[in-house]
C-alpha cells in the first residue's frame, strides 16, 4: 500500500509473514528519478505489491535510481539486490552495514562462529542447530547486491530539493543509519526508534567485546537535539514526540536491565538460564533466541557495571552476584 505524505514524498507499506506483520519502504521522487529507502522482505507478494504501487503513481521498478538502506536485517534489505538486477540502481549503506552483510553471506564461517558463540551462552546442541536453520533460511531470503557506496555520518544526499542528512545510529544493528530532513523536519528512523515497541537487541558473535545497549543508547543520544516534528519509522505509524519515545525507550531497557540484575545470585547461573527464567514457556523458539540476545545485551551492561561477574564453567558462561551486592 503506498500512501503520500507531501509532494514527491511516499510511504510504502508491505507486508511480511513475521510477527510484525508489515514494514515501511520510503519513496523520493526528483527530476523523473526514484530514490527508495528500504526495500522490504524479499518475496514475490512484496515485489509485486511494489511495483503496483509505483505503477499507481506512474513509474515502475526500472525507474529506482538509488536504494538507501537504514541497516541490513532481511525485512529492511532483502529485495534490494532483486531491485538493482531488474533497475541497475546503486545501493547505498553504512560500511559496517555492508561487512555484517558479508560475514551474514559466508555460510561456512558463520555457522562455524553461531556453534562456539551460542554453545558458550548454554544452548544445547539441539536447540544452536534451530538457530543455525533459522539462518539458513534468512539467508537464503537475502539477494546478492552490490554497494556502490558507503555512508558516513553527517554526510548529506541531495534529491532534488529534498536534502536528506545521514545520521549513524548503530545498536540495533550494525551500521545502522537514519535519514533526517532538517528543512522539513522529519526522520526516517528506521529500526534505531519504533512507535511501540523497543528494537531487539542482539550481540556481535565475531566480537566478544561490543555492548550492544551500551551503543544503542549512545545513538539514542545522537537523536536527543534533532529539530524533529515527525518520524516516519520502519515498522508502525508515523509519530510526533520523539524525545518522549527516547525517553520511553531508555526507561524499558533500565527496567529490563534490573529484571535481569534480579535472576542473578549467588550460584552461577548461564545465559540460557537466566532468560529461560524470564521468558513464557509458550513463546516460539525464535522469539526465545531474541530474548536470549537481549539477555546477552543486558549481562555485558551489569557486568561492565561491576554489578554481577562473569566466569566460564565446563566452555559456558556463568554470572554470579559479587559479595556486597
Amino acid at each position: 500500500m503506498i500512501s503520500k505524505i507531501e509532494k514527491d514524498f511516499y510511504q510504502i507499506t508491505l507486508r511480511m509473514p513475521y510477527r510484525l506483520r508489515h514494514v515501511n519502504a520510503y519513496l523520493f521522487i526528483y527530476e523523473g528519478k526514484l530514490a527508495l529507502f528500504d526495500t522490504g522482505l524479499n518475496t514475490p507478494q512484496a515485489f509485486e505489491t511494489l511495483g503496483n504501487d509505483l505503477s499507481g503513481i506512474g513509474f515502475g521498478i526500472e525507474d529506482i535510481q538509488h536504494i538507501y538502506l537504514t541497516h541490513v536485517h532481511s525485512d529492511h534489505c532483502s529485495m534490494a539486490g532483486v531491485l538493482q538486477k531488474r533497475s541497475g540502481a546503486q545501493i547505498h549503506l553504512a560500511q559496517a552495514a555492508f561487512e555484517e552483510y558479508r560475514h551474514f553471506r559466508e555460510a561456512g564461517p558463520t555457522i562455524k562462529q553461531l556453534r562456539i558463540y551460542y554453545a558458550r551462552q548454554g544452548m544445547s546442541q539441539e536447540q544452536i542447530g534451530l538457530v543455525i536453520e533459522e539462518y539458513e533460511n534468512i539467508r537464503g531470503i537475502i539477494a546478492d547486491f552490490d554497494a556502490t557506496d558507503f555512508l558516513r555520518d553527517k554526510d548529506v544526499r541531495e534529491f532534488g530539493n529534498w536534502k536528506i542528512e545521514i545520521i549513524s545510529t548503530p545498536g540495533h544493528a550494525a551500521g545502522h543509519v537514519c535519514f533526517f530532513c532538517r528543512e522539513m523536519k522529519f526522520l526516517l528512523s528506521g529500526d534505531h526508534v519504533l512507535p511501540y515497541i523497543a528494537p531487539v537487541l542482539s550481540p556481535d558473535i565475531f566480537d566478544e567485546a561490543f555492548r550492544p545497549l551500551a551503543t544503542y543508547l549512545d545513538s539514542l543520544n545522537a537523536l536527543e537535539n534533532l529539530s524533529v516534528s515527525a518520524v516516519y519509522p520502519g515498522h508502525g505509524l508515523a509519530f510526533t514526540d520523539l524525545r518522549e519515545r527516547l525517553t520511553d525507550i531508555r526507561e524499558h531497557h533500565s527496567g529490563r536491565k534490573k529484571a535481569v540484575l534480579e535472576h542473578v545470585n549467588k550460584q552461577p547461573k548461564a545465559t540460557c538460564e537466566i532468560s529461560r527464567e524470564m521468558v513464557s514457556p509458550n513463546l516460539a523458539d525464535f522469539d526465545k533466541f531474541l530474548a536470549l540476545n537481549e539477555t546477552i545485551a543486558y549481562l555485558k551492561e551489569l557486568t561492565a557495571e561491576g554489578a554481577i561477574k562473569e566466569d566460564t564453567v565446563n566452555d559456558v558462561l556463568v554470572y554470579v552476584r559479587p559479595s556486597g551486592y
